[in-house]
């Protein structure tokens, strides 16, 4: 599938939707992409991971950002055979109260993955907790950037499509 007809299928299962939209960033916008929309739908989630699979090397965890990135971070983790961890947005108030969860030792390279970026604030915060764990995020990946490359993240950041590219290929098509 090629990247024409995965748009198109974003738009044709309401994954993109278009009218008035505030952003977790608190931003107001006039369209929004619902990735977990897209998790109901196998055609298109394998094409993503498939795209995903593509851009990851030299990792040893992936690491999702809750609640959007931790299921594109488990697919993943699964299609590449490795352990996958996840950042809270709050420490739990029982049991361990970890900010990251799950099983992992001091210096591992890590592969940090959120679904969609628009100032970059809540990845920004789960790598520094990543890193006060111990570990070395290397990379972070997103599927859909609409932070039009305004974002420095201090590491390589991926992405599977951008939010331009997304509405280049929508426009003139009926909203």
């Amino acid at each position: 599938m090629n990247r024409k007809e995965l748009v198109k299928l974003l738009k044709e299962y309401g994954v993109i939707q278009f009218g008035k939209f505030k952003l977790s960033s608190g931003k107001e916008s006039d369209y929004y992409i619902d990735m977990r929309r897209a998790l109901s739908v196998p055609v298109i989630y394998r094409e993503i991971i498939e795209a995903m699979t593509q851009l990851v090397s030299d990792v040893d965890l992936v690491a999702g950002i809750e609640s959007g990135g931790v299921p594109w971070a488990a697919m993943l983790a699964y299609r590449l055979g490795m352990g996958m961890i996840y950042v809270r947005k709050q420490p739990k108030e029982h049991g361990t109260s970890r900010s990251v969860e799950g099983i992992y030792s001091s210096n591992q390279r890590v592969l940090v993955i959120d679904d969609v970026m628009t100032t970059g604030s809540s990845i920004m915060r789960g790598i520094e907790l990543i890193q006060a764990a111990g570990l070395r995020v290397i990379q972070a990946m997103v599927i859909v950037d609409r932070s039009g490359g305004s974002v420095n993240l201090k590491v390589p950041l991926h992405y599977v499509l951008r939010a331009e590219e997304i509405l280049n290929e929508l426009n003139g098509t009926n909203k």
